[in-house]
């Protein structure tokens, strides 16, 4: 038995730049790929406790919006991963890109001392899919691709409710990295976070002891952040 869809907090100026929440989940649930059980999945992160939180203070890309903070926090949060260092490095900004300095990027203050942990699970873990032809469908590929964060997050929450309602079937998504163009990216929902920890093994070392750091320490782009 899924769970019903909930009355929708939208607000009423974003509603009109998101898909309908049943025709997105008719969409998604057509487009589910699955993580074989034992693929490495990489993830950048400034401490050891934000490697698997259970709880967050802040929210990233897909929300949830500051809006649902209630006393006890969020009701829900992701948990961003990717194929390899370089993409979770620039997915958690330890990389970035200075407005003022076009054609440079540079290394975050302190990144060195961040984490890129390699996490791998004995389950397989099945996602909805945001990527290609799904996304074209839907009309959303360039709105992924843009910085606009309050609509990412609206989306994040349309995400969620079909997540909560197909009852554990669904793990998290698939999206196109932003920061690392031509890359993927995944999501894991905090719903399954306690499960899937159980299952999940990791081993870490600091992003500046990383092959990725020392080649891009020695990139003739970077400059000193500013």
């Amino acid at each position: 038995m899924t769970l019903q869809l909930k009355e929708t907090p939208i607000p009423s100026e974003m509603t009109a730049r998101l898909p309908a929440l049943e025709s997105l989940r008719t969409q998604l649930l057509s487009n589910i790929v699955t993580i074989p059980s034992g693929q490495l999945l990489v993830r950048a992160a400034w401490n050891t406790a934000s490697i698997w939180p259970l709880t967050v203070q802040r929210t990233y890309r897909f929300g949830p919006p500051a809006e649902l903070a209630g006393p006890s926090g969020f009701p829900y949060h992701w948990v961003y991963l990717a194929d390899d260092g370089y993409t979770a490095a620039w997915e958690a900004q330890l990389c970035r890109n200075d407005v003022t300095r076009p054609g440079t990027f540079y290394i975050d203050h302190n990144a060195q001392q961040a984490l890129i942990a390699t996490l791998s699970f004995s389950a397989p873990l099945p996602l909805l899919d945001l990527t290609g032809l799904a996304a074209s469908r839907l009309g959303i590929y360039d709105q992924l691709h843009s910085p606009d964060h309050a609509w990412c997050q609206w989306l994040g929450w349309q995400l969620d409710q079909i997540i909560a309602q197909e009852a554990g079937a669904i793990h998290g998504f698939m999206y196109p990295s932003r920061r690392q163009p031509g890359k993927l990216a995944y999501a894991m929902s905090s719903r399954h976070m306690a499960t899937l920890g159980k299952a999940m093994a990791c081993s870490q070392l600091a992003f500046g002891d990383s092959p990725a750091y020392a080649r891009l320490l020695a990139d003739r782009l970077r400059v000193d952040p500013p």
